[in-house]
């Protein structure tokens, strides 16, 4: 992931890059379906919001606010001398499916066909906003 910011110009290599960053988080995505489910979330889509891109970073702004989230990319980029790669600063949450299906469409209204798909057997949707845009995922359980 050599660009988290934003997009990089080239479409499929956002997407990899989204799909990337699905594969990097998956336990946080399903951790946060499971925890929707437990509290009674109907039907939930989970959202992986990248707080260091531009598009990303105004929707966790908006639910999380400036301070939460320039701490929490404080936190994440460290002191500097960890040479483990580290993956972009991250806000996972999940809402039901009503509420989601709106609020995506308002934003970007190339995603409203995926919630018009019923996920495979033992998946849940994601929507993914990073590089740029939004894309969505089918999540298996485990």
């Amino acid at each position: 992931m050599d660009d988290v910011q934003g997009s990089t110009g080239n479409q499929e290599y956002d997407m990899e890059g989204r799909g990337q960053l699905v594969e990097d988080c998956l336990d946080r995505l399903v951790d946060a379906y499971e925890s929707a489910c437990h509290e009674g979330v109907s039907n939930p889509i989970v959202f992986l919001i990248d707080c260091e891109d531009a598009v990303g970073a105004t929707i966790a702004r908006a639910w999380e606010g400036d301070d939460a989230v320039d701490s929490a990319i404080l936190a994440n980029a460290g002191d500097g001398r960890d040479e483990e790669k580290k993956i972009a600063t991250v806000l996972t949450r999940a809402f039901a499916f009503k509420e989601s299906r709106q609020e995506v469409s308002s934003l970007f209204p190339y995603l409203t066909i995926s919630f018009e798909q019923t996920p495979p057997e033992g998946h849940f949707l994601a929507v993914v906003v990073a590089y740029g845009g939004g894309a969505t995922f089918f999540i298996p359980f485990s």
